[in-house]
């Protein structure tokens, strides 16, 4: 199999060591929840060798409940399959690599209208989210005669403020159309935090996950929401969480690009969340640079400048004290996305060394670690 020698390769790699301070580094592989058994074991390893000590693990909530259990917030239902996740979990932790979990698609049977991306009943996500915090807070079985893993961060949904993840973003009323989905994830959101601190209360509930949107775009089907009018609704709301969290991917050098969401905005969002909870922090749960042209972002870079533009995301991270994690997402190149660290066929962009290079200086706080 070819990571296997693409894992042998690196072992005679050197990496040179530089110090590294502030945000943590970090790396999804959205191929995970595909893989099981040796072909995820050589996965991990592979993602391992990176030198990222935090990932991001999408829940599929579908795949995970296909039918509606009776006990929902109960995660031994016989109607929920979490083998694909426990397997996945157990795996990064004894690799040290701490995950951070979030759940989106809708199942048929928790959707109005069937759909995937269409907004769920607030009481069977909010469930779900208890499910998992109850699953993996430390003391659930393992089936083998221990427990499964502890996971503290959880993140409700991805991308609420985008169609593709969250439908309807807006409603007609009174001949015009009106901002949904803020509401409706302000009440997801509170439902799942209280579920879930029941269950686990040393959790860290991570709420927003905003797609980079700067404008709200009203009455198209693919509608969406702008991240700073959805951040304001939810402190509207008051919602309770204990995270935030956000996806910036910038036009432009991450030093430069003074759009909403970028970099340079952070300090807008900070004053907004510090209206829900002061000092909360913040956590960029994807970002990056696409190397070629793609459907889901026309703006590309080289694959040399793809390199130089994540070092300055790290210095950009680090000028904020309170943005704890920043996650380059992707690991390796699809069809449809071009931000990885590797090629389709897992040969190396030049970005994998710098990003092996900071990771090797880096030191996960203590608080990461559990």
């Amino acid at each position: 199999m070819r990571w296997r020698h693409v894992l042998l390769a690196l072992a005679a790699v050197g990496v040179m060591v530089a110090p590294a301070s502030g945000a943590i580094l970090a790396l999804q592989d959205d191929r995970l929840p595909n893989l099981s058994g040796t072909e995820l074991q050589l996965r991990l390893d592979l993602l391992a060798s990176t030198g990222t000590t935090v990932t991001r693990v999408d829940i599929l909530w579908g795949f995970v409940a296909p039918t509606r259990p009776t006990d929902p917030g109960n995660p031994g239902d016989p109607a929920y399959d979490w083998a694909r996740y426990d397997e996945i979990i157990t795996g990064l932790r004894a690799r040290d690599i701490t995950p951070i979990l979030d759940f989106y698609w809708t199942p048929k049977w928790a959707s109005p209208s069937g759909n995937k991306s269409r907004a769920p009943r607030t009481a069977d996500a909010a469930s779900f989210a208890g499910a998992i915090a109850r699953r993996y807070n430390g003391t659930w079985p393992d089936g083998a005669g221990g427990t499964l893993p502890l996971v503290r961060r959880i993140e409700i949904w991805n991308e609420p403020n985008i169609a593709m993840y969250w439908y309807p973003q807006c409603r007609r009323q009174g001949g015009r159309y009106v901002l949904e989905s803020a509401r409706a994830y302000s009440a997801l959101l509170a439902a799942s935090y209280a579920q879930i601190k029941a269950v686990s209360p040393q959790s860290i509930v991570i709420g927003g996950v905003t797609g980079p949107v700067g404008d709200s775009a009203c009455g198209a089907t693919n509608s969406s929401v702008g991240t700073v009018t959805f951040l304001k609704e939810l402190v509207r709301n008051r919602v309770p969480l204990d995270a935030w969290s956000m996806h910036l991917y910038p036009i432009g050098s991450p030093a430069r690009a003074y759009f909403i969401p970028s970099w340079k905005a952070i300090p807008q969002i900070q004053k907004l969340v510090d209206k829900l909870s002061p000092g909360t922090p913040i956590y960029v749960t994807e970002t990056g640079y696409h190397t070629s042209y793609n459907r889901y972002h026309r703006y590309f870079v080289s694959e040399a400048q793809q390199a130089s533009w994540l070092t300055q995301t790290m210095t950009m991270a680090n000028r904020y004290p309170r943005v704890e994690v920043a996650m380059w997402f992707n690991f390796q190149d699809n069809p449809y996305w071009t931000a990885g660290l590797l090629r389709e066929d897992l040969s190396q962009k030049p970005a994998w060394n710098v990003f092996r290079q900071a990771t090797a200086g880096q030191q996960r706080p203590a608080e990461w670690s559990r």
